[in-house]
């Protein structure tokens, strides 16, 4: 019983397929789309276009000033006391070891 009652539904599906026709697009539905497409590949990146706005031009150069201007001082101050420091070791060096001393007196007597 169940056979036929599943060949009757298979029977009434395939019956609902004898209407189906071709499906109709609308008039220059192709060239519509084409249109659309193009104008998608002509159009610049949204990224782009914010990039390029001026007020987010000048807030990255100025953002990129500051920060190398920050860099350099930072530079200019490591060196410096790198300079210092390195003076300061050299003095230390010398007075531990009384070269300061005997090079004063080398040179006093290559001198004469």
């Amino acid at each position: 019983m169940e056979s036929k009652s599943t060949h009757e539904e298979i029977e009434s599906t395939l019956k609902s397929l004898d209407g189906i026709s071709r499906a109709d697009m609308p008039s220059f539905f192709y060239t519509r789309l084409q249109a659309q497409l193009d104008k998608r590949a002509a159009s610049p990146n949204r990224f782009w276009m914010i990039i390029t706005k001026p007020a987010v031009s000048l807030v990255t150069l100025s953002l990129l000033v500051v920060l190398n201007v920050t860099a350099i001082s930072y530079y200019i101050r490591s060196s410096k006391k790198t300079l210092s420091q390195t003076s300061t070791d050299i003095e230390a060096f010398a007075q531990e070891y009384d070269l300061a001393g005997s090079s004063a007196y080398h040179s006093k007597n290559t001198n004469e």
